[in-house]
């Protein structure tokens, strides 16, 4: 599972990041700072804390290897 800190990453790194609209974040249940881009604040991330595109792991993975050609 990614840390709270990925998932503000992925999110700024993520092309299909879709952010809830200010109506959509007063109607869940759980209280998400719109401040922060974060995949708990994206249209695509579930009740069960995945990504419904699949796209965690991924966008992680591209991450990393972009941090590693920059070592």
């Amino acid at each position: 599972m990614a840390s709270k800190e990925q998932l503000r990453k992925i999110a700024i790194y993520c092309d299909s990041y879709t952010p809830y609209d200010e109506g959509e974040l007063k109607n869940l249940s759980q209280k998400f700072d719109k401040n922060f881009e974060s995949c708990e604040n994206c249209i695509h991330y579930t009740k069960d804390k995945k990504c419904e595109l699949d796209l965690i792991d991924k966008v992680l993975s591209s991450l990393a290897m972009e941090q590693d050609l920059k070592s």
